[in-house]
């Protein structure tokens, strides 16, 4: 449970989050605090800097008495909370005041001189406890006189240290309620994940490839992840189903041409060894073999179409050429059955296409137009162009489709209850719809106009 739970997507997420959170906190809080604590040292750097050129003034313009008296007769709470040092130059104290919070070691951390004559005020910082700095201002004169003036920065007592326990405590507060927050988030964020995740372990466990992943309703990345991966399962369940039914009839459809070959075999072994009766099963077995190897030819290729493999070699070329060849090499064939065949072709119709795997498709068509056309009938050969397309009609007056068998019909090896007596090998539809697919147009099936079966193939011209 431990080990599952610590490799949660959600745990690590809300993990991350909090840590972002802590670390931003953390730094925006050091940049404020930071600011704060200088602002007031400097603030407070200032004030002390005007008060010791306030008190140089008067030992500028008199005596060091003068200075001595300023201190004395000044009762402010500053100059009450003040050091005061005048140093005389031979860097003995002439005069000292010491406020009543300093003790004896913070005197001995001052510095004492001698410092440059520049008549400058020279203001340092000097720590003493965790809570509480010194800073003491140093202004020299030229004759070697030094006055000091020093006072306790009790700004991290007073501000900056309570300001650090509340953004502990503050912290520490929001830094658990953005893991809680960051969790629930998270774990909402990553549900359609775990969705996909059961669906997957319940498809590998039972094999039940009906599950679905349940759809989220809402828009974002996860939802199409969702959507799409659904997708795929339903091409794949689709594509599953097609193969077992494939096998199913390929496995029904190689029974008979195998079970001729070697009963004509047997045959061909029982014979009193006449020449002619032996060449005569052996012309059979390869027959029989020529049939089974079409079939497997023709399947292959069906599969290459599905898989976006075949070899297509595009050439700009006029359709009605192809559809003229086929009307020519079943012409013959529709004079023996009695059938009529037309060829309506009023402009051109040119397209980028495999004129060979085309006609393959076309030659088909016609072919399965004049085996279900009944004796005095009429097969139409029809060419057309539409707006980025080129359409080829095949239609018959034949006993037509009927509306439940028109998807099943391009189905690899179907044969329908009107086509069983039929021959063939069940595979020339599903071989036309896989070429016009591969050059990336359509194959439908209506009723004609005069009854029968309409086929339309549309092909894009680019």
């Amino acid at each position: 449970m431990f080990h599952r739970l610590r490799q949660s997507l959600a745990l690590r997420l809300a993990a991350q989050y909090a840590l972002v959170f802590a670390l931003s906190s953390g730094v925006l809080f050091g940049v404020l605090y930071w600011t704060l604590a200088e602002s007031l040292n400097a603030r407070e750097l200032a004030g002390l800097e005007r008060q010791v050129r306030s008190l140089a003034d008067a030992f500028t313009r008199g005596a060091p008495v003068d200075v001595i008296a300023r201190v004395k007769n000044n009762p402010s709470p500053e100059m009450s909370a003040s050091f005061v040092r005048l140093i005389a130059p031979d860097s003995s104290t002439f005069f000292q005041k010491l406020p009543d919070d300093w003790v004896e070691t913070q005197i001995k951390s001052i510095p004492f001189g001698p410092f440059t004559v520049n008549q400058e005020v020279r203001t340092e910082r000097i720590p003493q406890t965790a809570l509480r700095d010194y800073s003491i201002a140093t202004y020299p004169w030229p004759t070697g006189w030094q006055l000091q003036v020093g006072r306790i920065l009790d700004s991290r007592a007073v501000l900056l240290a309570p300001l650090q326990r509340a953004f502990a405590l503050v912290g520490a507060a929001a830094l658990l309620l953005s893991f809680a927050a960051g969790m629930v988030l998270a774990w909402r964020a990553t549900r359609p994940l775990r969705a996909v995740s059961a669906t997957a372990r319940r498809i590998l466990e039972t094999g039940d490839l009906a599950a679905r992943v349940p759809a989220t309703g809402s828009r974002g990345e996860l939802a199409t992840l969702v959507t799409q991966l659904n997708t795929l399962l339903d091409k794949n369940a689709a594509h599953v189903r097609v193969l077992r039914e494939t096998l199913d009839n390929l496995a029904h459809d190689l029974r008979t041409p195998l079970t001729r070959l070697r009963g004509t075999a047997e045959l061909a072994l029982q014979d009193a060894g006449d020449p002619a009766e032996a060449r005569a099963a052996l012309a059979d077995c390869v027959n029989e073999t020529d049939r089974v190897l079409h079939l497997l030819e023709v399947l292959l290729d069906i599969s290459a179409a599905e898989a976006g493999a075949l070899q297509l070699n595009r050439d700009p070329l006029d359709v009605r050429t192809l559809v003229d060849r086929a009307a020519d090499l079943y012409r013959e064939v529709a004079e023996e059955k009695d059938l009529t065949v037309l060829v309506d072709q009023p402009a051109p119709a040119e397209c980028q296409a495999d004129a060979i795997r085309l006609g393959q498709a076309i030659n088909n068509l016609v072919d399965n137009a004049l085996k279900y056309t009944p004796a005095g009938g009429t097969v139409t050969l029809t060419t057309a162009t539409e707006p980025g397309a080129v359409v080829v009609t095949v239609s018959d007056t034949g006993p037509g489709v009927p509306l439940a068998e028109r998807d099943a019909i391009w189905r690899r090896l179907y044969r329908g209850d009107s086509s069983r007596s039929q021959r063939g090998l069940g595979l020339g539809l599903s071989l036309v719809k896989a070429i016009v697919e591969a050059h990336g147009g359509t194959a439908t099936v209506t009723d004609a106009p005069r009854a029968g079966a309409r086929f339309v193939l549309r092909l894009p011209t680019a």
